[in-house]
């Protein structure tokens, strides 16, 4: 589905990819994880389209459709929620615009038989791309991923622009899902999502054909809708069998190998260093020296996975506060036309 060749990317004069190489699958459900500012949001932007690597290529199967949600809020005005949503789903119109024409057309005494029979020819194939896209249920999918998502039916009708910003990332998010999309990139899609919605994105996910790469802090969502693990580090990334819960098991043991292992390769370096300093000015044992140092040369030291800082706070006891900390009155407030708040 997409091929990544040798890439590498940089962000403010730093390393962040090098010499990645990797290929993603059909089906593939992807945990995306690594430290915070080590490239995870930067990689799905690479994979949409909207930066470019400086050196290496993405290559994509022809025809793939992505569906893409930032962490930044998209604002969305000037039509009414259902309408947003249809229009991710441009084809739809397009055919009933279509359809239409050609009604128009065949109601015209003036056509010959050849024109006709082209017409409905033309009929037929779209009747038949309906039955594809599953036409005549596009309004009740629509109404089944908004509610899901947590608008009301009501909501449907209402200006995009009355909706705060964490239901205009869920209109962005019901339009990915009611998309036809081969690959869902998800970053942080859990933001703004109480416990009832997060639960049916979930089970969406799930019984979902798309590929999914998603980035979440959210453990128990990550590791629900994943199968697979994607790991940023040291400037690589690593594949990983298995969800987050899977991954970070494996990790344990990895970095007990590597520990093992650094020790290993620690000890070797001090006793070659020692036989080199030690047989260094001896005529007899130059050959062994000069060995030794093209070893040390080319040894490749072993890495350990960083660690994650802890930060502890400690915010001293507050003062304490009067009887009435906080005091509204005559407060308003709307989004557009919407009422929230009245006196």
């Amino acid at each position: 589905m997409i091929d990544i060749r040798n890439l590498s990317v940089q962000f403010t004069g730093e390393n962040l990819f090098e010499d990645v190489n990797i290929k993603l699958h059909r089906n593939d459900k992807i945990a995306l994880v690594g430290s915070n500012g080590k490239g995870k949001s930067t990689l799905l932007k690479l994979l949409v389209g909207l930066e470019n690597p400086e050196d290496g290529q993405i290559i994509k199967q022809k025809g793939l459709r992505i569906g893409y949600l930032p962490q930044e809020i998209i604002s969305f005005k000037n039509k009414k929620l259902v309408e947003e949503v249809k229009s991710a789903i441009p084809e739809v119109e397009s055919i009933a615009e279509r359809e239409r024409e050609i009604v128009d057309q065949l109601n015209s005494d003036s056509l010959d038989h050849d024109e006709r029979e082209e017409l409905l020819n033309a009929l037929g194939s779209l009747h038949h791309r309906k039955e594809e896209l599953d036409f005549y249920s596009v309004e009740s999918r629509i109404e089944k991923v908004c509610t899901g998502l947590g608008f009301r039916e009501r909501d449907l009708v209402r200006n995009t622009e009355e909706f705060s910003g964490g239901w205009q990332m869920r209109i962005q998010l019901a339009k990915i899902l009611l998309a036809e999309n081969d690959l869902l990139l998800l970053d942080e899609p859990t933001n703004h999502l109480d416990i009832e919605t997060l639960q049916w994105l979930i089970e969406f996910l799930q019984s979902s054909s798309n590929s999914i790469i998603v980035v979440s802090h959210d453990r128990h969502f990550v590791n629900s809708v994943t199968n697979k693990t994607l790991e940023i580090f040291n400037n690589h990334i690593n594949f990983f069998p298995g969800n987050y819960e899977q991954y970070l098991k494996f990790k344990v043991e990895r970095d007990i190998q590597l520990k093992e292992l650094q020790k290993t390769q620690e000890k070797k370096i001090k006793e070659t260093e020692r036989f080199i300093e030690r047989f260094r000015y001896k005529n007899t044992k130059a050959k062994q020296v000069q060995s030794r140092i093209k070893m040390l040369e080319k040894m490749d030291t072993v890495e350990l996975i960083e660690q994650e800082k802890q930060i502890e706070i400690r915010f001293p006891d507050p003062p304490r506060s009067g009887v009435i900390p906080v005091e509204l009155k005559s407060v308003y407030k709307s989004y557009g036309s919407f009422e929230v708040l009245k006196n």
